[in-house]
């Protein structure tokens, strides 16, 4: 069996020439040199030297030279890929915790592992504080499997970190939502897809010249460039190119002679948007991706779908009974609305269908337990605003675009209330009252803002018999929520207040007060009581008597009384959402500017992240003086 040769070899003996950006050996034939003979002398390809050399293969004229590829077989068709770019700079996560994260919650924002955060801060497995800066550092294979976390740095355009990083401005605007061209901004913080402009690259046969083959070319007498080019049929400039040491051809000179063909090779063409050089351009992607219309002022028409959790159930009866409310004073509105009720308890598939075949563009539900996340992804993907009102256990507004919290969820809403009372009653005597309740956050974050000499747990029994002062200032934090207990304690105090005057008491009420606030009305008056809500329905509001007098003209009955309630959260909703749907034109960034006053709730909705969904960070603390008088302070992140 013949032994198979190598397509190229190492032969350091013999001279090179560099023929059109490829370097060669070559070998002047002698007389009685055969093609096989050299090519088992240099362990030569025979093949491949035959196929680069065949004029002088076949006649093997003394003088001539034959040809041979230092490196790689020249070949006649390949595939030009874009390489993948290995220069990403990973620059450090930077974060600064926000009211209501937690390690789980920035974990999952950035795609980091927890092990990863606890090694870097071990003491974060108890818990991480508001305003504390987390540092960690990105890798590979965390950015291969999702995205790179970039803070934008002045200077930078949408255009040049996509080049940065190998992506496309449109990718950018599709994995930040909250990013558009005019808020590109230096601080904020978007997640890039590195390397994802290789989507932009697609096969196409295209026409390219390649060396066929090599001849060599024995100088005349009088040749010329030009002579030489005309006798071989190679353009002067390809001539001179393979034969870069020669200035000026001379007699009995030998010159390389490359033959050149015209082939069709597949390549990958990169396909430029032009889109992505100006605003305009980069405007036209952000519409196309979020499928609005920068022309349009106002929708023609709303068409809400109300996804109804238990749609007997007092709570989503009383709801939609204030949603129609609402609706029927737009009924001068410039727009259209449409409105279709879907029953909650139906499998996620008929839900789907239903809201396909309605097609709507805002989609408010009631669950006030384990939201639906097939909802969440419904709304992402059909770039469609998806309302929770009820489910403050919720987290899928973290990193779903669609996403509307309403209710502050449990962590931000316990840090915001403890922070405000820290500050507001600073420097009295806390009095930890009652039995304490491990799932009071309030009590134990407002207990970490105090002095431990300034904090005394006493039981309700005990209360009479602390030691008040007449100059004292004391801030009372009572555990109760039962009724009985709650009564003992706003009598115990009601006596401590007649007895001194005077002193500076305050209640801080857990938020289930507010409940049953109309039930100790006298006591209410009879001390300075703080509440923490969520919402909160004064009856003594004109807006809220108004209300009332127009769902009993319309229901024949008086709203279900419930905390939040009901039919007052139908109310706002509708009349926040239906015309911020109609007014935003179906860009959720224009929902942000929006703020509104609702009757039991505010509305001041901002984006979490540039990738996630929106938040309403109210908060209320709702103070009943001894006047009589109920003071609402809205506290807002």
């Amino acid at each position: 069996m013949a032994a198979v040769l190598p397509a190229f070899a190492s032969n350091p003996d013999l001279p090179r020439v560099e023929i059109l950006g490829k370097e060669y050996f070559y070998h002047e034939i002698k007389k009685g040199e055969s093609i096989y003979g050299i090519a088992k002398q240099y362990n030569w390809d025979l093949e491949e030297l035959v196929r680069l050399n065949p004029n002088s293969a076949s006649e093997m004229k003394k003088g001539t030279r034959l040809y041979y590829p230092t490196g790689k077989v020249t070949v006649v068709s390949e595939v030009t890929e874009e390489p993948v770019s290995d220069d990403v700079e990973y620059e450090p996560i930077r974060h600064v915790v926000k009211k209501g994260e937690t390690v789980y919650s920035i974990s999952k924002k950035y795609n980091v592992p927890l092990d990863v955060i606890y090694a870097a801060y071990p003491q974060a497995k108890y818990g991480i504080k508001a305003g504390e800066t987390l540092v960690f550092q990105q890798t590979s294979e965390q950015v291969s499997n999702k995205y790179l976390y970039y803070v934008v740095k002045p200077g930078d355009t949408l255009y040049s970190v996509s080049k940065r990083y190998h992506t496309t401005v449109e990718d950018i605007l599709k994995s930040n939502p909250g990013v558009s061209e005019t808020n590109f901004r230096i601080g904020d913080t978007v997640r890039i897809a590195v390397n994802s402009d290789s989507t932009r690259f697609h096969t196409e046969l295209v026409e390219e010249e390649r060396l066929a083959s090599i001849d060599s070319y024995k100088v005349k007498k009088n040749d010329t460039w030009k002579s030489i080019s005309k006798k071989t049929g190679v353009d002067v400039e390809t001539l001179k190119e393979a034969n870069e040491d020669v200035v000026k051809p001379e007699k009995n000179e030998v010159i390389n002679v490359p033959v050149v063909e015209t082939v069709q090779v597949e390549k990958e063409v990169a396909m430029e948007d032009p889109r992505e050089l100006s605003s305009e351009g980069i405007r036209e992607m952000y519409d196309s991706i979020h499928k609005v219309d920068s022309d349009v002022e106002q929708l023609r028409e709303v068409k809400v779908a109300l996804l109804l959790d238990e749609p007997s159930s007092k709570k989503d009866v009383d709801f939609s009974r204030g949603f129609l409310l609402a609706l029927d004073g737009m009924k001068d509105a410039p727009f259209k609305i449409s409105m279709k009720v879907i029953d909650g308890r139906l499998s996620s598939n008929s839900v789907t269908e239903a809201l396909d075949e309605f097609e709507p563009n805002l989609l408010v539900a009631t669950a006030d337990k384990a939201f639906p996340a097939f909802l969440a992804d419904y709304g992402e993907t059909n770039h469609l605003e998806v309302v929770n009102v009820f489910d403050v256990r919720n987290e899928l507004y973290e990193d779903n675009p669609a996403m509307i919290q309403i209710l502050t969820p449990s962590s931000f809403f316990n840090e915001q209330v403890a922070d405000r009372i820290a500050s507001d009653y600073e420097g009295r005597e806390l009095l930890m009252v009652g039995v304490n309740d491990s799932n009071d956050a309030i009590a134990e974050l407002v207990a970490e803002k105090f002095p431990e000499e300034k904090i005394k747990k006493i039981s309700v029994n005990s209360l009479a018999d602390c030691n008040i002062t007449d100059d004292g200032s004391y801030l009372i934090y009572a555990f109760p929520q039962k009724r009985d207990e709650v009564n003992e304690v706003l009598a115990t105090v009601k006596n401590i207040r007649e007895a001194h005057p005077i002193a500076d008491i305050t209640i801080v009420g857990r938020p289930s007060w507010v409940t049953i606030s109309d039930s100790f009305q006298g006591h209410f008056d009879d001390c300075e009581i703080v509440v923490p809500a969520r919402c909160w329905l004064n009856p003594e509001k004109d807006s809220v008597k108004d209300f009332t007098e127009r769902y009993e003209e319309m229901y024949d009955q008086s709203p279900v009384k419930s905390f939040p309630n009901f039919a007052a959260s139908g109310f706002d909703v509708a009349n926040y959402f239906v015309n911020s749907a109609a007014r935003n034109g179906g860009d959720f960034n224009k929902t942000v500017n929006v703020d509104a006053k609702g009757i039991q709730t505010d509305f001041k909705l901002r984006r979490v992240s540039n990738w996630g969904g929106f938040l309403n960070p109210v908060v209320y603390l709702i103070k009943f003086r001894p006047s009589g008088m109920v003071e609402e302070v809205i506290i807002k992140d």
